[in-house]
């Protein structure tokens, strides 16, 4: 847990820095997002995004040491964390989430983060509404260009989530995907600890196990040409160990970028970047 002495104290004063929990209406959905100066309103804004199925508070113990810098805000997309579910998702839809959170933040130009799943959807806003954007960073996030081709997704069969009778069970089968990880115990904790809601007879996780990164598979040469259009600076980062980006598709991806800068590889780290090395 984060008050556990394993925790050094950088963590823990970073996780218990104030912050508030705000939703927007996206369509009829409610996201969440958490908002930790809103009020200092001479700082531009940032904006942190997750991974699929994880959440904003992924980026709890990274964001604050933005705040003397940045107005800073961390999301939840439609149908994780506590963000809303929706009957269908698409790239549209992750983008409208990504507009309006900054439409309800107040920020103008906004410096936009995004990892795996999160940094796709950063792309395709960067493409989409660069009048939104000041500049982005992308960390170990897949693209299907044509240099590296077609990946073939995971079969995915949706089925109800397991409903686990204690936090303790629930906890008990965490796992990040890939498992691949540096990240330390009390990292794991805290992750785990908001990737978990309870519900009638116990435990459960709280992305929408309906949704699929299917929904928003693009083809190489499509890809490619949306990485084009982005007119923002844009800084590619991967984990040296990482499973999902590897060093030839970080620079393939980067060539693409018109203003593209890296990519840089993160030492020991895997997919899961801001977990092995958050410092």
């Amino acid at each position: 847990m984060t008050d556990s002495p394993a925790a050094p104290d950088w963590f823990t004063k970073a996780v218990f820095a104030p912050c508030e929990s705000r939703f927007v209406d996206v369509d009829g959905t409610p996201i969440h997002y958490l908002a930790w100066n809103l009020r200092d309103r001479d700082k531009p804004g940032l904006l942190f995004t997750h991974g699929f199925r994880a959440h904003a508070r992924w980026w709890s113990f990274v964001a604050p040491f933005f705040l003397s810098r940045f107005r800073v805000v961390s999301m939840d997309f439609a149908g994780m964390g506590d963000s809303g579910a929706r009957q269908h998702y698409s790239s549209e839809t992750f983008s409208r989430d990504i507009r309006g959170v900054i439409a309800d933040a107040g920020f103008e130009r906004t410096t936009l983060v995004g990892h795996s799943f999160g940094g796709g959807r950063v792309a395709r806003v960067c493409a989409d509404y660069p009048e939104l954007v000041e500049r982005a960073v992308i960390i170990d996030s897949f693209f299907q260009v044509p240099e590296i081709g077609q990946r073939e997704l995971p079969k995915f069969e949706p089925r109800p989530k397991n409903i686990y009778p204690t936090y303790e069970a629930a906890r008990a089968r965490f796992r990040l995907v890939p498992e691949e990880n540096a990240a330390a115990p009390y990292v794991l904790d805290f992750i785990a600890q908001h990737s978990l809601k309870q519900v009638p007879g116990g435990w459960t996780w709280k992305f929408d196990e309906y949704f699929s990164p299917r929904q928003v598979d693009v083809d190489p040469a499509t890809t490619a040409a949306m990485l084009e259009r982005i007119q923002a600076p844009v800084t590619l980062m991967y984990g040296d160990s990482s499973r999902v980006v590897s060093r030839q598709l970080a620079h393939a991806v980067v060539k693409h970028l018109r203003f593209g800068r890296g990519p840089v590889a993160i030492p020991q780290s895997h997919h899961h970047v801001m977990l092995d090395q958050p410092i």
